[in-house]
């Protein structure tokens, strides 16, 4: 899935939940780069949480696939920027 993405700076070594939170969809996607996508992938082998986030970020694009496999770019644009509008008034530490 293609979506817009907010900016977001990964804090060495060890990114934040909140920071995980905020480029999962990019890293389930496969669109972080090399060492940013290694970051995320060391974070969600130690936390549940993430773990557990990203995992059902991966069986929600899944179930759209095989529900709808010609569900147009658009629809799946705007699911994105809803999921981004979402996450955005999720203060971190709640996540």
């Amino acid at each position: 899935m293609r979506f817009s993405r907010r900016a977001v700076t990964l804090s060495p070594p060890d990114p934040d939940c909140g920071q995980v939170g905020a480029v999962l969809q990019a890293y389930v996607d496969g669109e972080l780069g090399p060492q940013d996508g290694e970051r995320i992938a060391e974070h969600l082998e130690h936390c549940d949480r993430c773990g557990i986030e990203a995992a059902t970020i991966d069986r929600v694009i899944e179930a759209i696939r095989r529900q709808r496999p010609d569900l147009e770019v658009d629809a799946l644009d705007r699911l994105g920027c809803f999921v981004d509008r979402f996450t955005d008034e999720v203060p971190p530490g709640d996540r």
